[in-house]
């Protein structure tokens, strides 16, 4: 069967079907996301455990996260060559020897190496457009947004639970048991990747796979730099570009600072994690939602609200609202309910104007802009904690971020 006739056989697929496929695909993504989005938590141990001060361990997270953007489009190119399930077992595999090698470092070069290089270079095999066109693949063309928005809600879902486990473990049994477990799930989702990539085209079909967008006269195998400048000469792509790039600054200042944030106010450690990890469920019913509406609004006037909405919620806690437990939770639902829905319409639109063999690469390439802005805030969210003993300064450069990238989406036109 070739690809052609996998989609079109797909579109029969029923609903309870889709959400049955989804729910593994989920939990291949959700895992994997939760790991990388929770390793803020370990911040102050592995400042420990390596004898590095904060901010040089905030570099070795600002690294992996930059790592994880820069390596997506790589990523992206060597499915196209050979398959995504090859990507993703070969993303996994890293993703454990990371962690196991952070467990054997005990100085801030080879935590750098570890935890910056390796582990990020895997996570972003097991990124969200490689698993997206897997499903895809799977359960048809009309269902997209449906598996997307499951996808960037199985992150909550995961960080939600993933969170206080983290921190019990690291009360109770410390930080080698704590990485200990993370190891094993990486390595127990690698049978997971090879059933959501069950359905992938063989690489002699990858030609006849149906478009996700127009006819846009392009070879169906074009290389990474001529889809790149391709894509570079779409509008729309290059101001998804620039406001997803300001999102990656917005969510790692929360993943890699806002725990030890809560911290600094004086809110007890057990009671932080639980409002790191009310944040994970919110961005459950935000990206379930943003992926309903996804469908049926203007996906460039649906990412201005997401991005206008982090400055003013980001000004209300810093200047209005006293800082305790009761307004943590609060702040991290608020945060939690933009933090993945703006995955939705950013796919949605990259879906809609480019073809589906090229959505991997190009997502990857979005995620490289939204990872640089990641690397950014982690390691100024460090410097700057050190600088100045608290974190406003950060919050209010996200702020005239989140600002420029709410007018660049409003400026995304409706086709």
């Amino acid at each position: 069967m070739n690809g052609t006739e996998e989609l079109k056989n797909n579109r029969n697929m029923s609903l309870f079907a889709v959400i049955a496929f989804g729910l593994v695909a989920c939990l291949l993504y959700g895992v994997g996301a939760a790991i990388r989005n929770n390793i803020g938590m370990l911040l102050n141990p592995l400042a420990g455990h390596s004898g590095a001060a904060y901010d040089q361990v905030s570099l070795c997270i600002a690294m992996m996260n930059f790592m994880f953007g820069a390596s997506q489009p790589v990523w992206g190119v060597i499915a196209s060559k050979m398959s995504n399930r090859r990507v993703l077992g070969i993303g996994l595999c890293m993703l454990t020897a990371g962690l196991v090698g952070i467990m054997a470092t005990h100085s801030i070069w080879t935590l750098f190496f570890f935890l910056g290089i390796v582990f990020g270079f895997g996570a972003g095999a097991v990124a969200f457009g490689m698993i997206l066109t897997s499903c895809i693949h799977f359960v048809g063309q009309e269902h997209a947004m449906t598996i997307s928005g499951m996808l960037n809600a199985a992150a909550g879902m995961v960080s939600f639970v993933l969170a206080p486990v983290m921190q019990s473990l690291l009360d109770r049994a410390g930080l080698a048991v704590t990485l200990t477990v993370l190891c094993v799930l990486c390595a127990a989702l690698i049978p997971v990747s090879i059933f959501v990539t069950s359905r992938d085209p063989k690489s002699d079909d990858r030609g006849d796979v149906e478009k996700s967008g127009p006819d846009l006269s392009l070879p169906v195998q074009m290389n990474g730099i001529g889809l790149i400048k391709h894509a570079f000469a779409n509008r729309t792509y290059r101001l998804l570009l620039a406001g997803f790039s300001t999102c990656g600054f917005h969510m790692v200042i929360i993943e890699s600072h806002l725990y030890n944030q809560y911290i600094s106010y004086g809110i007890p450690g057990r009671a932080a994690s639980w409002a790191f990890s009310f944040y994970g469920v919110a961005t459950i019913t935000g990206a379930l939602l943003s992926g309903w509406l996804s469908s049926r609004v203007h996906k460039g006037h649906l990412l201005g609200f997401y991005y206008g909405f982090r400055v003013v919620w980001t000004l209300f806690y810093l200047f209005l609202l006293p800082k305790n437990i009761l307004t943590a939770f609060i702040f991290s639902i608020g945060l939690g309910m933009t933090g993945d829905a703006t995955i939705s319409p950013t796919s949605g639109l990259v879906n809609r104007d480019f073809q589906l063999h090229e959505v991997a690469t190009l997502i990857g390439f979005l995620f490289l802009g939204h990872q640089t802005g990641a690397f950014l805030s982690a390691w100024l969210g460090g410097i700057l904690f050190k600088a100045t003993g608290g974190y406003t300064v950060i919050w209010m450069i996200d702020v005239a971020l989140c600002t420029f990238a709410s007018v660049m989406s409003m400026r995304i036109r409706k086709e």
